[in-house]
């Protein structure tokens, strides 16, 4: 990347911050009017052609004005983005999307999509965590008929999954209390993708089952403790990315719209390359699907015990990202103190 002397720094930050705001291609009077550089128009100009020779922004048409380009863009993010402060309301805002459902983890991440699309303005996207990292919690087992009970599965967080079992014969509830005792036993503490990998193992010398339910369970173990498809997509405010200026084309909005209908594309849009609880920001072309080369995406990671999932927001490369950066981090840091506690 080419080096920035200070004067070029400091018309690129403003050509960016004045193309964030307005949506329009910054001209050099522009600039020389409207902030508080003292160039003349001129020297504003020079400086434009030289960051414009280096790739930091380009002039989409003869007499218009400079656009920053996913290289300026990124320079500005990594170099002198100022994170701005959420107010006391806004950080209310997100607490209260969360404290209001207590122990409903669903309704919680619904909530707090909402929320996020709501304060940023784009579209918001959280993705629950990756389950089949989760801790065995209990199994319980009900009876539904002579014929057919009901498996219960529930995980550390709060995830619960239910599996219907046909039986051959009828079994005592003493045997299926029994059964669920000892598994719930010898289960406690692992991961259910341990479970899944080793349940044979974990019961081979299970000799008083007299229930009979324990050779089904070792030849469906693949099944019954996969978690791995569980991931639920809280996708909320595609309305917000109609309303940008950038996606006044339909064909340039109905490309990403159908994008995101694809659940595992979200999720590997949003995860791909994110280091583990840490933000990050993709700028257009960075992004390896090309459709969403108009498109920017901030993401983070939140922790529910030893699970992590995905939050992020999705819209135009002209966001706010001084204001973006610190919403998305302050709503994942929050769920994962809250979640986690829980």
């Amino acid at each position: 990347m080419s080096v920035l002397s200070d004067k070029e720094k400091l018309v690129l930050e403003a050509i960016v911050k004045f193309f964030i705001l307005n949506a329009n291609p910054v001209a050099s009077n522009y600039v020389a009017r409207h902030s508080a550089l003292a160039f003349s128009p001129a020297t504003i100009r020079n400086i434009m052609y030289s960051l414009e020779e280096k790739g930091y922004i380009y002039q989409p048409h003869t007499s218009a004005g400079r656009v920053p380009t996913t290289r300026g863009y990124r320079f500005y993010v990594d170099h002198m983005m100022r994170r701005a402060r959420l107010s006391t309301g806004q950080k209310e805002t997100i607490k209260k999307a969360v404290f209001q459902n207590p122990g409903d983890f669903e309704t919680v991440l619904k909530e707090a999509s909402r929320i996020l699309a709501h304060l940023s303005q784009q579209l918001s996207v959280i993705i629950s965590p990756e389950f089949d990292e989760g801790v065995f919690h209990r199994m319980d087992i009900t009876r539904l008929s002579s014929e057919r009970l009901l498996l219960i599965l529930s995980i550390k967080s709060g995830m619960v999954k239910t599996i219907l079992l046909e039986v051959s014969s009828y079994l005592r509830d003493e045997h299926l209390n029994s059964l669920c005792n000892i598994l719930n036993e010898r289960l406690h503490g692992l991961k259910v993708r341990e479970i899944r990998a080793k349940f044979r193992e974990i019961v081979q010398d299970i000799a008083d089952d007299k229930s009979g339910l324990i050779p089904l369970f070792s030849k469906a173990a693949h099944k019954i403790f996969d978690f791995s498809g569980e991931n639920e997509v809280f996708l909320t405010g595609t309305h917000n990315i109609l309303r940008q200026p950038e996606f006044a084309n339909s064909i340039k909005v109905s490309s990403v719209v159908e994008l995101l209908e694809d659940k595992n594309l979200v999720i590997h849009l949003l995860d791909d390359d994110i280091p583990d609880q840490k933000l990050s920001i993709k700028i257009g072309e960075e992004i390896r699907e090309k459709k969403m080369k108009n498109c920017s995406i901030i993401s983070a990671r939140y922790r529910i015990g030893n699970m992590s999932g995905t939050l992020g927001v999705i819209g135009p490369i002209r966001m706010d990202y001084s204001y973006l950066v610190p919403l998305v981090d302050f709503t994942a840091n929050f769920l994962s103190d809250s979640l986690g506690e829980n």
